[in-house]
């Protein structure tokens, strides 16, 4: 006697919800949510366009391309977000890209940043080439390759430009690596075990995730110790910047284990905990890219008009 396939979602840990099942799972509360992320994603439209035109009208074009990059971020989330409430089958790619993204906007602040100091020279100036600092700092507090205690150079600065730059290469090349063994068949979506590529590129995209958030703090750590850059509101921007990078992607990070060890459990009949899983990051992210794209424009919004 034949059996029919059962269609509950629980059945399939790792599968997505179509646009339909998505909806009716849940119900009413879909229209509030898909309204909500409408309503986030046009305002930070808004406030993102009106730093644009403040940007063209009062800074240089070196510093213009920079700024719009590093304000853009909570725009281009909640678009992406958005378009993870409409197609949740595209949920890992978007995450992946939003990843790259971030990362390209984390090399235009280390730009700003120099920028502000005017240039390696004059940072090293600033900072004074007698003055002793620790690089181990987080996240790379226990790493011993890194000085306890040392001066500060024009090669450890490239060194900190450097980790920081090669994160959307390193991350895009990855994405291009895992699509492609998806599409020959050798890696399944969502399998981590250690006999699957999928573990290692995974792995890889962490490390220079990591080694990248240490170049990008570093910055941050020797510019606040020593009360430098005020006159650009820099403490402001860069704990924006850091809160940023650290909820947004640590929190998904956190959130995809959490799915993976099976701790979040599927809506019988409605959605797998994949299904969930998703669910979850994009309120989080709906209601984190409200927060802090609204405070990203109070603090950019007078860019240029102060010296």
């Amino acid at each position: 006697m034949e059996t029919t396939p059962s269609n509950d979602p629980c059945d399939d840990p790792l599968e997505l919800p179509t646009i339909p099942e998505f909806i009716q799972s849940l119900g009413a509360w879909s229209y509030v949510l898909y309204a909500a992320g409408i309503s986030n994603t046009l305002l930070q439209g808004f406030l993102f366009l009106y730093l644009l035109r403040q940007f063209i009208r009062t800074l240089e074009s070196k510093r213009l391309v920079s700024s719009i990059w590093v304000t853009s971020i909570f725009f281009v989330i909640s678009v992406f977000n958005m378009i993870s409430l409409v197609l949740p089958q595209a949920n890992d790619f978007l995450w992946l890209a939003y990843k790259i993204f971030v990362g390209i906007a984390m090399g235009h602040f280390v730009d700003l940043t120099l920028g502000w100091y005017g240039g390696e020279s004059a940072m090293l100036q600033h900072v004074g080439e007698n003055t002793p600092l620790s690089f181990r700092k987080a996240p790379c507090c226990c790493c011993l390759l890194l000085p306890r205690q040392s001066l500060l150079t024009k090669n450890k600065i490239r060194i900190m430009r450097g980790s920081v730059y090669q994160i959307p290469y390193t991350e895009s090349l990855c994405l291009i690596l895992l699509i492609s063994l998806q599409m020959s068949g050798y890696v399944e979506e969502g399998g981590l075990s250690l006999a699957s590529p999928n573990t290692y590129i995974t792995a890889l995209v962490s490390i220079t995730f990591v080694f990248g958030l240490w170049g990008l703090f570093m910055f941050f750590n020797i510019t606040h110790k020593l009360d430098l850059l005020k006159n650009y509101n820099y403490k402001k921007k860069s704990n924006l910047m850091r809160i940023t990078i650290v909820i947004i992607n640590f929190q998904t990070l956190i959130i995809d284990i959490c799915n993976r060890q099976g701790w979040i459990s599927c809506i019988p009949e409605t959605l797998s905990a994949s299904g969930v899983t998703c669910l979850i990051k994009v309120v989080c992210v709906l209601i984190e890219s409200f927060i802090l794209g609204t405070v990203s424009f109070l603090v950019y919004k007078d860019e240029g008009t102060y010296i």
